[in-house]
């Protein structure tokens, strides 16, 4: 037999074994492929004038070729050691370890470049379809669908690196593998299974459960929120819990059931699985993360995306403008029949005074008018609805942006106002995220500035008539119909502006806020959709792969027990039972995680009011998930049953 029959035979011998690799391997290519032919499509990137639609394409590439280096090389080394007996015998038999290192770059040669073709070829088939939802949700005028050479060349080019950088690192590991140690792996990995107390189990529950009231504290405290310290401190904690809990809890429960009848009763399916469990504690925990982290960005999103709508009913008013320095000065007759010409009727117009002065600090870097608007505390508690209290000579900052921080007002801090002649120095009381009496994106600012009332008449006074301003606050029975009269406002208030200042002072209102929301919310829907059926998918398979290549040890162990007279039925019935626990444990733990994640970040960018139809809409994601998973475990549990029995009656 020559060593090209040899190589022929141990692949159709293995074929099974790679045909997973290779469906997996050609579902990144392919996903891959459509993100990289959106990206290059000129037309595309000529359309899209926001730089956020092209770095969320490039991260979405960045992310999928990362996970495809670690996804690829794990699958790489799953079959190695899955076949580490049949590499001791090849070897025991005069094989050199060149020769071994050959037969496995053929095998990765036919699955890459086999994969890598008819993974091109499928993104190629669906990249029309995928091209054109894109489109249409990015809202892309003169668009057209094309494929650019430069899409298959990076493709190739990533894919190439990946199976050259994982038969690399094969070929390391088949370079140091000694016969000895080849023939005792299996007996070696059973001796992984340490066993200790239950103490540090339930350690870990106590660290799991104390990193939720933490995080609790943590969420409902802005000054905690937008602490790195305290973030990085909750994250630790939870991922030693979760550590904790997949590697000791099972021989804490063993040892509070010991010596109870439902032990005895289930006494292979429980110590099976803690051993499973200590065997399996390191990939399932990066599984557990791993879930986490997908639930986060494919929930966030998600969520987002079903509650434009509310997020748009944030908005004070139905429309919103101001009128500063002679910008936006419509005489009042004027607005009121225009917005009498709206389809919809119109309820009120509140016009609200403010002064907007200069100051000193580094609004700059925040407002790109470097001023802050300045209301009464009597104003601000009657448009609020708040019962804030300032003394004289302080300050209070209300930061009306979405981004944590003080953004460059700190409390305690000296504040100067100016109108260019007149100073005004303050003591800022406290900064923090609260509610203003407009909305944001009127006035370009990053908060708001809130003085006692006799501070207030005192500045009024003293100032130039022209640092006054008016906010107009505009609100008809229902705002979805008011699309046209808002083109409508913006359009004359546009014909009145000579010098182009208005450009600063935007038009603000519900309905365009509403489309712009659905437009931003489901292009991240559209990137994170594809990349988390991937990591959902690889999740699934990464722990196919684990059990399936410890099918070999599994089936000695069940060979002996076979021989005390277990039963098929039973055999099955252990198996489904820890395969349920591997499969959906990490799974559990990663939607603690992601729902953590959820609710930390909810709060830390002021959705606070959101968070129970958030969570809802996270669930949603969560249980595809766990359908997905359930998928996975069902399809590798009967696989994995009839292979194990089938090598017990034949072993018979």
């Amino acid at each position: 037999m020559t060593f090209r029959d040899v190589t022929i035979k141990n692949f159709k011998r293995n074929i099974r074994n790679f045909f997973s690799y290779f469906i997996c391997s050609t579902f990144a290519i392919t996903i891959f492929f459509l993100y990289a032919a959106l990206l290059f499509n000129t037309s595309v990137r000529e359309a899209a004038t926001e730089d956020v639609i092209m770095i969320v394409l490039m991260l979405s590439l960045a992310a999928l070729t990362l996970f495809s280096v670690f996804f690829i090389n794990y699958a790489h080394s799953s079959f190695i050691k899955s076949r580490s007996k049949e590499f001791a015998i090849f070897m025991s038999l005069g094989m050199h370890k060149n020769d071994l290192q050959k037969i496995i770059l053929l095998e990765n040669l036919i699955i890459s470049v086999s994969s890598m073709i008819i993974g091109i070829l499928t993104g190629s088939i669906f990249s029309r379809l995928f091209q054109h939802v894109a489109i249409d949700l990015l809202d892309l005028e003169g668009v057209s669908y094309s494929l650019s050479a430069a899409s298959f060349i990076v493709t190739a080019l990533v894919f190439t690196i990946i199976f050259v950088i994982s038969h690399m690192i094969s070929s390391v590991k088949v370079g140091k593998l000694d016969i000895a140690d080849l023939m005792k792996d299996s007996r070696k990995n059973d001796n992984k299974a340490k066993h200790h107390g239950g103490w540090p189990g339930l350690v870990g529950v106590g660290l799991v459960l104390a990193s939720i009231v933490l995080l609790v504290v943590i969420s409902n405290h802005e000054k905690l929120n937008t602490n790195p310290f305290m973030i990085i401190t909750y994250i630790l904690i939870s991922f030693i819990g979760i550590y904790m809990v997949i590697s000791h809890l099972g021989n804490a429960l063993i040892g509070f059931l010991k010596n109870k009848q439902f032990y005895y009763d289930h006494i292979l399916p429980i110590t099976e699985i803690n051993h499973k469990f200590n065997q399996n504690k390191r990939i399932m925990f990066i599984l557990s993360i791993l879930s986490g982290m997908t639930i986060f960005l494919v929930a966030s999103p998600f969520s987002l995306l079903q509650l434009s709508e509310s997020i748009a009913e944030r908005n004070k008013h139905d429309i919103e403008f101001v009128s500063v320095a002679g910008v936006h000065a419509i005489p009042a007759n004027e607005l009121e029949g225009l917005l009498n010409q709206a389809s919809n009727p119109l309820k009120n117009i509140k016009e609200t005074p403010f002064l907007y002065l200069r100051m000193n600090l580094e609004g700059d870097k925040y407002d790109v008018l470097r001023t802050k608007p300045i209301v009464s505390q009597n104003m601000y508690n009657a448009l609020t609805g708040e019962n804030v209290q300032v003394g004289a000579g302080e300050a209070l900052n209300i930061i009306t942006a979405w981004e944590p921080g003080s953004h460059g007002i700190e409390q305690g801090a000296d504040i100067q106002f100016t109108d260019g002649k007149q100073t005004f120095n303050f003591k800022i009381s406290s900064s923090y995220h609260g509610d203003w009496i407009t909305s944001a994106g009127s006035y370009p600012t990053s908060s708001g500035i809130v003085i006692s009332n006799e501070d207030y008449a005192d500045m009024q006074a003293k100032v130039n008539p022209a640092a006054v301003g008016t906010h107009y606050g505009i609100d008809f029975e229902s705002w979805k119909g008011t699309e046209a009269v808002v083109l409508k406002l913006k359009d004359t208030l546009k014909a009145m502006d000579k010098d182009g200042s208005g450009q600063l002072f935007q038009v603000v209102s519900k309905v365009d806020a509403f489309k712009e929301l659905k437009k931003n919310y489901s292009l991240f829907v559209f990137v994170t959709m594809l990349i988390g059926v991937l990591f959902f998918v690889a999740g699934g398979m990464v722990l196919y792969f684990k059990q399936y290549t410890e099918m070999d040890n599994a089936s000695v162990f069940f060979r002996k027990l076979y021989k005390i007279g277990i039963s098929d039925k039973e055999i099955r019935s252990a198996v489904t039972a820890e395969l349920l626990i591997t499969f959906f444990v990490p799974l559990l733990l990663g939607s603690v995680l992601g729902y953590c994640f959820i609710y930390l970040m909810t709060h830390v960018m002021s959705g606070s009011d959101i968070i129970g139809e958030f969570m809802l809409n996270a669930t949603i994601v969560v249980a595809i998930y766990f359908a997905f998973q359930l998928s996975f475990c069902l399809m590798t549990k009967r696989k994995y049953s009839q292979e194990v029995v089938r090598k017990l009656t034949s072993a018979a």
